[in-house]
């Protein structure tokens, strides 16, 4: 079977652990999830270019479902090196809502938007955002899960609001840059990113969604 890209949420340099996200979705997530704690997996990463530039006082994060487990690691990172941390969580409903006990403890200020109304605001997380950016000068805003989402920042971005940026999820059957399966269209430049070498995130201005 091909491998299967996952988020790392959390990584602990001095106990040498990594707590990865997995959405069970077919029959490959059910088998990993089967798995007995001490069973050996083989895992190719971290892939990609890291975040390194932490240059800013404020940074918000709109992220919808599964998309949360990207932002997890970006959060505690910031809020370790004193950056105020706005996260704003979407999901169909409050039962579907993840990484909340993650996200919220690092966070300046925790939103919560469901489709039925059942947790926080009833209605689009961008919603939340707009009026967020009305209260508060932010300085990034990271978006992960929804295309919709990740269009909304883009505009924002266009606009010269905030300065944003999308963590994009693709197949990755090779992981090393060969398949071309997690291409992504560069914006303007009839050219491709690869997720698994030139991502997961990228300027929203740079890609095409």
């Amino acid at each position: 079977m091909l491998p299967r890209p996952f988020d790392i949420m959390q990584a602990d340099s001095r106990e040498q652990t990594l707590r990865l996200f997995v959405k069970v979705e077919g029959r490959g997530t059910a088998l990993l999830k089967s798995l007995k704690p001490g069973t050996g997996v083989k895992i190719t990463g971290p892939l990609g270019r890291p975040i390194e530039n932490f240059s800013c006082s404020s940074i918000a994060f709109l992220v919808r479902g599964a998309g949360a487990a990207a932002v997890v690691h970006l959060a505690e990172a910031a809020g370790a090196r004193g950056i105020a941390v706005y996260t704003i969580l979407s999901a169909s409903a409050a039962s579907r809502i993840v990484c909340r006990k993650y996200l919220e403890p690092v966070s300046t200020e925790f939103l919560i938007a469901t489709d039925d109304g059942s947790e926080g605001y009833e209605g689009l997380a961008s919603d939340l955002l707009d009026e967020l950016l009305r209260r508060k000068a932010i300085d990034r805003v990271y978006t992960c899960g929804s295309r919709r989402f990740a269009r909304h920042v883009q505009r924002l971005d266009r606009e010269g609001r905030i300065k944003g940026f999308v963590f994009l999820e693709g197949l990755m059957a090779c992981g090393m840059g060969d398949c071309h399966g997690c291409a992504v269209p560069k914006n303007g430049q009839g050219d491709y990113f690869l997720v698994c070498r030139d991502g997961p995130h990228f300027p929203v201005a740079e890609v095409v969604l």
